[in-house]
């Protein structure tokens, strides 16, 4: 599912969305079928697993589990912020020896902010049912992580992510279903002005 640029909804339609961190990370769809390993596809359908072995923690932390799952991969300075340079750099390494340097020096963290898939289809969820089931997985570790998603008003979400260094936020429509390859109103992406 796409999202589309724009700008905070208006006041009357503000509280039908939740407000997302907006990553600008490498897009990946999760596929666990529930055997212990894992498939990273990418928005090109390349499998990218095999670039960064750390994410192999994710079938460990979900035994046995099927699902597919929608969410980015990330590299963070410090302060837990996103580098998209240190992520380019990732991206381009395709030796095993190389990457086993950067799982040290580059680090990666899988964001995951939507569930197709758990024993069963779920697409057809809204939003808020999709993210329930998300949150009940419940993982959390150095390199997999869940965003938290701001109720209305979406000012709040807009100050935090600003004083975090992030780009912006998604606006997901909270009744949306999940529509694969579709650019659609339900998710917005809006970002902060670039100060001049």
């Amino acid at each position: 599912m796409l999202a589309v640029i724009g700008s905070v909804p208006d006041p009357e339609a503000e509280g039908e969305y939740a407000y997302e961190t907006l990553w600008n990370g490498l897009r990946v769809i999760a596929h666990l079928p529930g055997d212990g390993s894992l498939q990273l596809l990418s928005q090109v359908g390349w499998d990218v697993a095999a670039q960064y072995p750390e994410l192999q923690a994710l079938p460990i932390m979900l035994p046995g589990l099927e699902a597919v799952l929608d969410g980015e991969i990330i590299t963070v300075d410090g302060r837990g912020r996103p580098v998209a340079e240190h992520l380019e750099q990732r991206m381009n390494l395709h030796q095993p020896t190389a990457i086993g340097h950067a799982i040290e020096d580059l680090p990666v963290q899988l964001v995951l902010y939507d569930i197709l898939y758990l024993g069963e289809p779920t697409l057809h969820l809204p939003y808020t049912a999709r993210r329930d089931l998300l949150d009940d997985l419940a993982l959390s570790s150095p390199h997999i992580s869940m965003p938290a998603a701001w109720p209305a008003p979406a000012a709040q979400a807009l100050q935090e992510t600003r004083l975090e260094g992030y780009d912006g936020v998604v606006a997901k429509r909270l009744t949306s279903p999940y529509r694969p390859g579709r650019r659609t109103r339900n998710w917005i992406k809006i970002k902060h002005p670039v100060p001049r």
